[in-house]
Parts: C-alpha cells; structure tokens; sequence
C-alpha cells in the first residue's frame, strides 16, 4: 500500500473525479459487481450522467451504489478526509471538529463520523490464540451527575450506594492476543454467563487467558480454558506471565479518548466507539495512508440510514 501524509493527501484526492477513480478501484479492483443482479465481474457501461448500467440486469448505479456514500449529498473529498481524520488521529476526532474542517453541520459531521464507525466493524475476526487477556472497564460518568429518571434509583429500585460506581456505568469488555488482534465488546453486565459466552466466541479454547481477580473469570477453567490471574485488590500487576497490561493499555486510550474528545457517549452507540478504537489499535503497525486505503476493503455491502442510527431501541 502506498504511504502519503496530509499534503499529499490534497495532491492524491484533489477533485471529485479522482476520489470516484480511487472509490472504484478500490471496490471492484477485481470486476464490477452490480449491486442488484449481483453478478460479478459483470460487464457495464458508462453513461454520459456518470452512472454505470449493467449490461446483464439494465440497472444503473453509481460507485456509491451499496455503501455508506449512498444518498449522501456530501462530496467525496469531505468523506475522504473525514476518513483519513478519523483513521489518523490516536484518540479521534469529534463531529465539532470535523466540522470545521470540512465545512459541514454538526450533525452531518456527526452522521457521516458514525458511518465511518460502522465500517470500523469487523465479523471476520480469526479467534485469539496463544496469550490471551481478558479484562473489563466501566464507560460512564457518575450516578450523582445523570438526570433524575436515569439514576440508578429510578432504573432500578435501589440507589447507588452499595451498588457500586460500576452499576451506573456501561461495562466493556476487552479480549487482547498478545502481539495480536484485539476485540472491545459493550456489554450489559459482566457477570459470568456474558464473560464465558464472549470467551467461547472470540478465544481459541487452546489459548491461555489472563485475566485479574473478578469472580466471573474462576469459570474459565470449568469450560475448557487455561486461566491464569492477578489481584489487583492486594496492589499486584503482574504474577510471572499473567497480568492484564495490554488490556490496560487500550482502556488509556478509549477512556481518554471518550473523556477528552468525546466528553459523552451513550450506551446506544457505545459499540461504535469500541470499533472504532479498536480497528485503531488492530492497525497500529500501518501508516496513517495505509490505514486510509485498508478501510475500503471493508466498504462494500455496508450501509447506515440515520432513521436506523437514531431509531430508538426496544
């Protein structure tokens, strides 16, 4: 993949023409695939409009046709470099910033950096083999600063105190190979059916899993997994191997980044967030330009309407 940094970046997408050349390289490097037949490799026409037609089906697309473009009357240069923002900076962008730089709403910098999260997800993920930590953090600010109907007495019956600052916040859960890949899971608890069943999906049974004191991890054992574990209570970090610094490592990065860029988030999009982060760590050893393009290979196929973005859950 070629390298480029932010001058360059304005030299290679300098007008709207080259972000299409670059959008349709990057999604049909091998064949065009019409997006309502589904044929691949099919042979198509270019229209005097722009829009290409399929000679199998007569369907006529663009190359935002079936991806997070669509619909959207933002240029392909502000997407790209949204894109090569978020991709770029450590603890990210907020859609204020982006704002500015690119010369839209809050809300469409908003919508369109939500979009850009969305590819962030990756299902394709090989399961974590070899060293494997495991640990768990609470996104939130405190019961004592939220609106009275969603305080923990409201939601629940019972106040804060002797529940734990926990219970008022959304727990994540961190899956870390290693030297490898790593996965951040919003969850709504962390009790011992959710952690064994995160494990069972994510960990190769083969892996040996480090995790810290919390009671929900003894389970480990019992469902096929090496367990090794700290206490963080009695002030211990590492016990020979074990210890859960990697993890560690990614929560400084996502709870600095949400307090200090972000300030907020909702549980709603909590997961967003992660994927976002996450995708950031998992290509941490690529160029800000590699990361760029490594986003498209995961473009086609995803789409995000704001009616779903905002739709309330049930």
């Amino acid at each position: 993949m070629e390298s480029f940094n932010l001058i360059q970046f304005y030299q290679k997408f300098g007008t709207e023409k080259q972000c299409q050349n670059f959008l349709y390289k990057a999604r049909w490097a091998d064949g065009v695939t019409c997006p309502k037949c589904g044929e691949i490799n099919v042979k198509t026409y270019k229209l005097a409009s722009g829009r290409i037609k399929c000679a199998s089906c007569r369907n006529t697309f663009t190359v935002r046709t079936r991806s997070v473009f669509e619909d959207s009357p933002v240029p392909l240069q502000k997407w790209f470099l949204a894109i090569y923002l978020c991709g770029s900076y450590k603890k990210g962008i907020s859609s204020i910033q982006l704002s500015k730089y690119i010369g839209v709403t809050q809300k469409t910098a908003w919508f369109m950096l939500q979009r850009i999260r969305y590819v962030f997800e990756n299902d394709c993920f090989d399961l974590l083999n070899g060293e494997v930590e495991m640990d768990e953090a609470y996104i939130g600010g405190k019961d004592s600063n939220k609106h009275a109907h969603k305080k923990l007495k409201a939601v629940t019956g019972k106040g804060a105190q002797g529940f734990g600052s926990k219970n008022s916040k959304a727990p994540v859960v961190c899956m870390v190979e290693r030297g490898g890949q790593l996965h951040a899971i919003a969850t709504k608890d962390t009790g011992s059916k959710t952690l064994m069943t995160l494990a069972r999906t994510h960990i190769d049974i083969n892996a040996t899993v480090y995790t810290d004191e919390h009671m929900p991890y003894r389970t480990l054992p019992k469902i096929g997994f090496k367990h090794e574990s700290v206490n963080h209570g009695v002030k211990e970090f590492v016990n020979g191997v074990a210890s859960t610094n990697t993890a560690e490592s990614f929560w400084s990065h996502l709870k600095r980044g949400i307090n200090g860029i972000y300030h907020h988030v909702s549980a709603k999009h909590l997961q967003r967030y992660c994927d976002e982060y996450s995708y950031r760590w998992n290509t941490r050893e690529l160029t800000d330009g590699e990361r760029f393009e490594d986003w498209f290979n995961h473009l086609n196929g995803k789409r995000l309407t704001y009616t779903s973005l905002v739709a309330k859950k049930n």
